[in-house]
């Protein structure tokens, strides 16, 4: 299902009633937005549920098979809670990339150890994790 929408004078939009209704979206629900700034996407996603501490994870890692699974496993030992992935090869058998959003509530390390610990793990080249705002994002 698509549709082209209009912004109002103020930035605004509006979820068209539909989509609201397949979806079970009422006043008051939280939407995580989530701009991909390389590719100039906007992604409109529910958030089902309470969420406290929303991180955007972004790995790098090599394009071997079984290497996601392996930082996949890392992560769920963390207590890790995925809400949406993305991943994809960069450069065919040689680099690949996994975006991430996820719920660190339930885990008990820092997004610094968090960090140490993948990298360490020897299966992620790079990686950057950023808080998402809640509400009004500001410069």
């Amino acid at each position: 299902m698509n549709s082209i929408i209009k912004l109002d004078t103020r930035g605004r939009l509006v979820i068209p009633n539909e989509f609201r209704e397949m979806l079970n979206l009422k006043e008051g629900d939280e939407i995580l937005l989530s701009l991909d700034s390389k590719t100039d996407t906007l992604t409109i996603s529910p958030i089902y549920g309470k969420l406290m501490d929303l991180v955007k994870i972004e790995i790098e890692f090599g394009d071997v098979p079984g290497c996601l699974a392996k930082i996949a496993k890392k992560i769920a030992d963390l207590k890790i809670d995925l809400i949406m992935t993305e991943s994809k090869s960069s450069q065919r058998g040689k680099k690949a990339r996994w975006d991430i959003i996820a719920d660190i509530s339930k885990c008990s390390n820092s997004i610094n150890q968090i960090k140490q610990l993948l990298l360490q793990s020897g299966f992620v080249e790079s990686l950057s994790i950023t808080k998402i705002a809640r509400g009004n994002v500001h410069s």
